[in-house]
């Protein structure tokens, strides 16, 4: 056993040594702290279901010729009239899961057992699968819809099922022969909220769907949805996601089973309705989708008769690293834009800096990158400590985080954290700077101080008897915004292996070679981040591009510096494409861009996703001269100083707003461009010699001790 005083004077050598070795990215150990979460109690309750043993083949009857029996219905209901039981009844304080023995996971079944693997699909379907019924608080038209459970066809696994709303563009657009619409593309949206397992019938009913609820379970028609630009089908996925059923040795174990699962989804898809095998699809999600998005993307560029044709790969706020990764290559980033974290304080950004340096964070990216930038190693290997972590965690509700009141922050690492500096900014913000504290840090969108946060209870409205019934969901479980399960992980995350549960490595891994392979058939990747989403930020998007070779090239050749306007002028953020791969940044907004930014992201999808607006894109002027369409303006580009002036603040909604004075915001970028000039002058991007990751090493073996202790 290492004694802590020995640990610390080694470390405090240790950092000296490093301070005058060229530092970089290496395969090191970090200690992952936990992320803070509040579970948020149900306001109004969900439907109480009773699990019922899974229904063999022999039982299921003849392939139906229209849509199965209803749930008792009511009339639509408006925000002043009475909810009858049958439509949103209200029977216990949360989603119902079933008694489980350790190790066991839920089995789940479709609405009518005849949706089965091994069913020979065809267009006679679309009537069973066509919603007819009307659903509550909805009084506008919704056009054709379509919604359901399609089998992934996995051997040995017939009721595991993906659930799917798909919705018309134009009256017909799903159904009619392919010959009479091949051109016009289709879009699939993925759920990613905050994690795997996140629903993405949720997001057609809170950000980019045809209706919006809101907390009071009214719902409004939505200006900006999606299907107003082309068909779109939002999924529940993996298999047990949402509406989505699983048997309980059926789910997921990795991203080669999710992909695989979908692909087989797609294929009884595209049976049901042709034209969607011969029309460009557009596949597209956020935050964990991009896992999702990446691996699926990859399996159908791999396959040598794929189901349907891909044309765009869309990822929003990817999680395309590990979380560890992309948190601690942007808290510099992070930190620079939300000066508030450290109470505007240069010196603790400095010494942030410095120890970003000592970790090898502060990569110097060029335009094209001149030489490939190290990978920085996920965290993986430590994740047994994450993973106790996590179990406490999901026992008691709350992640407790160590204390930090002692915190003193100087230019070497501290041997709690390591090289886990966001961690450190984490505790630094809830120890020292107002209105941050324990259990108020939101990843996904750091202006948001509130507490709680806002919420809405979507199981309210989808577990409705009505509901169920219209949208022919299955009533073998509860559906839920996120599920516990996608890898087949238990309650207390044993086998976790990374932040989340996931074994398979990260898409940074392969990207690479998605990107080659993706632009050699013609096959676009847009890849949008949000300004203020912490956990997938946008700089660590940047450095994943640059160290991507696609067409020939590392990376871009112009650093993206484009401003890009929103439908009233406004502008949004920036935008550079090139070679099959367009970037943008939606300035002011977290993650969950649809819902923060309704106008702007339908503005962005419309344009550059549907249209291919070419601004931000490469051109030769008259002048033969190469230069970019739009212009370019450096006090708006990717490393300029984004500083945020507003938090918001409140109890589950905004109350009030902490306001930076201009004078301070003012001189906070000036020293911000100031910091800026004196890393790219000092050679800010380095690498470790053997020497010094032999003395990291040990410094991580004292950081994992010290880490351990501390949760013992």
């Amino acid at each position: 056993m290492v004694p802590i005083f020995k640990c610390t004077e080694l470390i405090a050598v240790l950092s000296l040594i490093l301070l005058y070795q060229p530092q970089g990215f290496t395969s090191r150990y970090f200690h992952v702290a936990a992320v803070e979460t509040t579970a948020t109690p149900l306001s109004v309750v969900t439907v109480t279901v009773t699990v019922a043993a899974t229904p063999t083949q022999s039982e299921s009857s003849a392939a139906p010729t229209s849509a199965p029996t209803s749930a008792p219905t009511s009339v639509p209901i408006s925000s002043n009239t009475t909810v009858s039981s049958s439509a949103l009844p209200t029977s216990t304080s949360a989603p119902v899961i079933p008694n489980l023995t350790p190790g066991q996971l839920p089995n789940s079944f479709p609405q009518n057992t005849t949706v089965t693997s091994g069913i020979n699909f065809d267009t006679s379907w679309q009537e069973f699968y066509r919603v007819t019924q009307g659903l509550p608080n909805i009084t506008f038209p919704l056009g054709n819809n379509y919604a359901g459970n399609l089998p992934v066809q996995r051997s040995g696994h017939p009721n595991n099922t993906l659930f799917f709303w798909g919705f018309e563009n134009r009256v017909g657009s799903l159904t009619m022969p392919a010959g009479q619409i091949q051109l016009s593309p289709w879009l699939i949206w993925l759920g990613g909220g905050k994690g795997p397992g996140s629903s993405g019938l949720f997001t057609s009913m809170i950000a980019n769907g045809p209706m919006l609820l809101h907390r009071d379970l009214t719902i409004s028609k939505n200006p900006n949805s999606l299907s107003n630009l082309m068909d779109t089908i939002w999924v529940d996925q993996p298999v047990g996601t949402g509406f989505s059923t699983a048997d309980s040795t059926g789910y997921a174990k990795d991203e080669n089973d999710v992909a695989s699962d979908f692909i087989g989804f797609l294929s009884n898809l595209v049976k049901i309705f042709p034209s969607l095998a011969t029309r460009p699809l557009y596949l597209a999600g956020e935050d964990y989708a991009g896992v999702y998005i990446s691996y699926i993307s990859k399996a159908l560029l791999a396959t040598s008769s794929p189901p349907v044709i891909l044309q765009k790969i869309v990822i929003g706020n990817g999680l395309l690293y590990d979380v560890s990764q992309s948190t601690n290559i942007a808290t510099t980033s992070i930190i620079g834009s939300f000066p508030q974290l450290i109470k505007f304080d240069q010196g603790v950004f400095d010494s942030f800096q410095s120890k970003a340096h000592l970790c090898g964070y502060d990569v110097n990216l060029t335009y094209p990158q001149q030489s490939p930038l190290p990978y920085i190693e996920s965290t993986r290997r430590v994740s047994s400590l994450w993973s106790s972590v996590a179990s406490r965690a999901q026992k008691t509700g709350l992640l407790k985080r160590r204390s930090k009141r002692d915190i003193s922050l100087t230019n070497q690492l501290d041997p709690y954290y390591g090289c886990s500096i966001f961690d450190e900014a984490v505790d630094y913000a809830a120890n020292f700077s107002s209105p941050w504290s324990p259990g108020i840090f939101d990843l996904f969108d750091v202006s948001d101080a509130l507490s709680p946060p806002p919420s809405i209870d979507g199981g309210i409205y989808f577990n409705a008897l009505q509901v169920r019934g219209a949208l022919h969901a299955p009533s073998s479980k509860n559906w839920t915004s996120m599920d516990l399960y996608p890898f087949g992980s238990t309650l207390n995350f044993s086998s976790a292996t990374n932040f989340f549960g996931d074994p398979s490595p990260p898409p940074a891994t392969f990207f690479d070679d998605l990107v080659s392979t993706a632009t050699s058939k013609n096959v676009e990747i847009i890849l949008y981040s949000s300004g203020n989403n912490a956990i997938a930020h946008h700089r660590s998007l940047e450095i994943l591009i640059q160290n991507t070779t696609f067409g020939g090239t590392r990376g871009f050749t112009r650093k993206p510096s484009t401003p890009w306007v929103d439908d009233s002028g406004n502008v949004a953020g920036i935008i550079h494409q090139e070679r099959g791969i367009l970037y943008a940044l939606f300035d002011n907004v977290g993650s969950f861009t649809p819902h923060a930014n309704p106008t702007a992201a339908h503005t962005f999808f419309r344009q550059y996703v549907l249209n291919s607006n070419t601004t931000g894109s490469i051109t030769v002027d008259s002048n033969n001269k190469l230069t970019v369409f739009g212009g370019e303006d450096p006090n708006v580009a990717a490393d300029a100083p984004r500083v945020a002036s507003k938090i918001f603040l409140g109890a589950g909604a905004t109350q009030s707003t902490l306001l930076a004075p201009s004078a301070t915001v003012a001189a906070w970028k000036k020293f911000l461009k100031d910091a800026s000039t004196r890393a790219s002058t000092s050679g800010a991007q380095s690498r470790f010699s053997w020497s010094g990751r032999v003395w990291l090493g040990v410094l991580v073996l004292c950081t994992s001790y010290l880490a351990l202790g501390s949760l013992i």
